[in-house]
C-alpha cells in the first residue's frame, strides 16, 4: 500500500537584503537588472509570500527555510567588480559578518519569518542533518537551512542527508512546494536540484510567490521545469487544492 506524499514547503531566500529596496537597507534587491530600472522588484509579492507561507504552516508537514549565510571570503562575493553574468555580486545576507547591521540583512524578512527555528549550520555535518531533521519533525518546528552558495545542494555540505532524512522522518514520499528568490539563481538551484534524477523529487513552483533578476525569461524557466517534472501553481491554486471543492489553477503569471 503506497502511502500519501507528505509535503514539505520550501522558501527561499526571503532575505532583508533580497527583498527590501536600498531604501530601506536591502543590500542585493532582487529585481530585473537589465531593463534599466523600470522594475518595481521583489517587494511586489509579499503579499504573495505571506498567504503561500500561511498555507505551509496549515497544510505542510514540514517547513524548510533556506538563506545565503555570507563570509566576504565566499565565492560569489566580489567586493571590486561584481558581475551577476559570471555569478558574483556585491556583499549581501553577511550571516557571517562582526557588523550586527550586516548580520540583518541575513534575516528573513519580518512578515514570514520563523519562531524559533532549528537552524542547519552551512557547514553542517550529516550527524548535525539527521538531528535537525529529527527535531523538526518531532517538534514540529520549522528550519533555517544556512548556505554559502547559490544551490542549497552546493551551499550546505548535509542538505541532501538533511532531505533524505526528512523524508525518513515523515514516513514516505514527500513533494517540495516552492517559493522565494531569486527564480533564476537561487529558486532555480533549489527546483532543478530536487527535480535531478539522483533526488527526483517531486517539485511544484508557486509562480505569483518568486520575482527573478532577469538573468533567464520566467517563461523560459518555467518551461524547462515543466519538462522535467514539475508543477506550477498561483497562491489562489494552493488553497484550491486543500478546499473541499479542490480545482487545478495551475497556471502562470503574466510575464514580469
Amino acid at each position: 500500500m503506497n502511502l500519501p506524499s507528505k509535503r514539505v514547503g520550501w522558501i527561499v531566500d526571503a532575505q532583508n537584503d533580497f527583498m527590501r529596496p536600498p531604501e530601506q537597507g536591502g543590500r542585493l534587491y532582487v529585481h530585473n537588472l537589465f531593463d534599466g530600472g523600470q522594475d518595481p522588484g521583489a517587494v511586489q509579492i509579499t503579499p504573495a509570500l505571506v498567504r503561500a507561507t500561511e498555507w505551509m504552516r496549515t497544510h505542510c508537514d514540514a517547513l524548510v527555510y533556506t538563506g545565503d549565510w555570507h563570509d566576504v571570503s565566499d565565492a560569489e562575493i566580489d567586493l571590486v567588480a561584481p558581475d551577476a553574468a559570471k555569478g558574483t555580486y556585491p556583499p549581501h545576507c553577511m550571516g557571517l559578518s562582526a557588523d550586527a547591521h550586516e548580520r540583518e540583512g541575513a534575516e528573513i524578512i519580518a512578515e514570514i519569518r520563523p519562531a524559533n527555528p532549528l537552524i542547519l549550520h552551512r557547514d553542517a555535518s550529516d550527524t548535525d542533518a539527521t538531528g535537525v531533521a529529527r527535531r523538526a519533525v518531532s517538534e514540529r518546528r520549522p528550519v533555517f537551512l544556512h548556505k554559502s552558495r547559490f544551490s542549497v545542494f552546493e551551499g550546505n555540505p548535509a542538505a541532501d542527508t538533511f532531505v533524505r532524512a526528512l523524508r525518513e522522518q515523515l514516513g514516505g514520499t514527500i513533494e517540495i512546494y516552492v517559493i522565494g528568490v531569486a527564480r533564476d539563481v537561487c529558486v532555480k538551484g533549489a527546483v532543478e536540484g530536487m527535480l535531478a534524477q539522483e533526488r527526483g523529487i517531486p517539485v511544484t513552483v508557486v509562480t505569483d510567490a518568486t520575482w527573478g533578476l532577469g538573468l533567464e525569461g520566467e517563461n523560459e524557466s518555467y518551461a524547462r521545469w515543466l519538462r522535467a517534472g514539475a508543477a506550477l501553481v498561483t497562491t489562489h491554486g494552493l488553497y484550491a487544492r486543500t478546499s473541499s471543492a479542490f480545482r487545478d489553477l495551475a497556471v502562470a503569471p503574466a510575464k514580469t
